[in-house]
């Protein structure tokens, strides 16, 4: 048996479940861990440098940031007792100014430019920390390997869990039957703000040249005046991941466009995984994870007319159930963390 904790530089320090970049790197990791008889745990940073544990064999830090209060001294101590410590990254948060200014929190506004830069630099500084590091995709990888080129990189995928997986398939919510002409937009943050202009102006066209086509949008993106204000479109607030499968069987299709830049092409395939735990077609801007899926419910769209014409045609119902099933057992068979176990088991 070995010892796992996961150390997460999350902003929900007192409940970091709630954080969608924990669950996916931290918790659901570690339930398969478990699952194979490893001891695991899952801290916000803010808890774990305020009353740190050494008592375990493997540290894996998630997005390790070195102006968090007692980081080095914290690992020092670390390597000073032997533990293995991994630094694990979901998001290309680290580099220059230049990556830093395409960050959608720079482009966004939630930070400004020179906080954004001085978050990079930070995050920078944490990787240099390490020399063994795990990415969430191949191309996050490779910026891994240019910003720390000395360090061992493993890609762990995202995953769902198999005690996520066995709830949805006895409950079998990616074989609920759903109108073929429901579109969903599930956004949980703010962060895609300049993304949904990408498909705006195509789901305006579609909506309003098939009224019997609807559109339902999740979370605080902003919507076009034009296109919220028509008859077939709906607008909720983001709701908790755990309803969030049962409410994407409202719809047939779901979209996942995404402004085309280095900050985005690392970005991981989670909303197809999503898609696929809910039975939905995805239809998705082609960044490199996405690329590597073989599914015929999944389109990529290079440009505004792929969009136009991908979403006029609704879902043909002869193959949802097959394509559904086929999704489901391509989720079963990725939900493992083999590249983050490796660094411990060939040692």
């Amino acid at each position: 048996m070995t010892s796992i904790c996961f150390v997460s530089e999350t902003g929900r320090s007192e409940r970091p479940i709630n954080d969608p970049s924990v669950r996916y790197r931290c918790y659901h990791p570690a339930e398969v861990l478990a699952g194979q008889g490893n001891f695991v745990s899952v801290y916000s940073a803010a808890q774990f440098y305020k009353d740190p544990n050494f008592d375990y064999d493997v540290y894996v830090f998630h997005r390790p940031n070195k102006a968090r209060v007692n980081f080095l001294p914290v690992l020092r101590r670390l390597r000073s007792y032997g533990k293995s410590l991994i630094a694990d990254y979901d998001d290309l948060i680290f580099g220059d100014e230049e990556i830093a200014l395409q960050s959608s929190a720079a482009k966004n506004g939630t930070l400004t430019h020179e906080r954004a830069i001085a978050a990079f630099a930070s995050n920078l500084s944490g990787l240099r920390e390490f020399d063994k590091v795990t990415a969430s995709t191949t191309p996050l990888a490779h910026r891994v390997m240019e910003w720390n080129p000395d360090a061992d990189v493993n890609v762990v995928p995202n995953i769902i869990p198999p005690s996520v997986l066995s709830i949805h398939e006895e409950l079998g919510t990616h074989l609920v039957p759903r109108p073929h002409t429901a579109i969903g937009y599930f956004a949980g943050t703010k962060s895609h703000d300049r993304d949904f202009p990408v498909v705006a102006e195509a789901l305006h066209r579609v909506l309003m040249e098939n009224p019997e086509f609807t559109l339902m949008i999740i979370g605080p993106v902003a919507v076009p005046p034009a296109l919220a204000a028509l008859p077939n479109v709906s607008t909720a607030p983001v709701v908790n991941f755990l309803r969030l499968p049962g409410l994407m069987t409202l719809c047939s299709t779901v979209i996942a466009p995404l402004e085309m830049s280095d900050f985005n092409a690392c970005k991981s395939r989670v909303k197809f995984l999503e898609a696929a735990l809910s039975g939905c077609r995805l239809l998705a801007s082609p960044i490199p994870d996405m690329q590597a899926i073989e599914s015929e419910s999944l389109g990529l769209m290079e440009t505004l007319d792929d969009w136009y014409e991908a979403l006029s045609a609704p879902v043909k119902s002869v193959d949802f159930k097959s394509q559904a099933a086929e999704n489901f057992e391509l989720l079963r068979s990725t939900s493992h963390v083999d590249g983050l176990t490796k660094f411990w088991s060939e040692a």
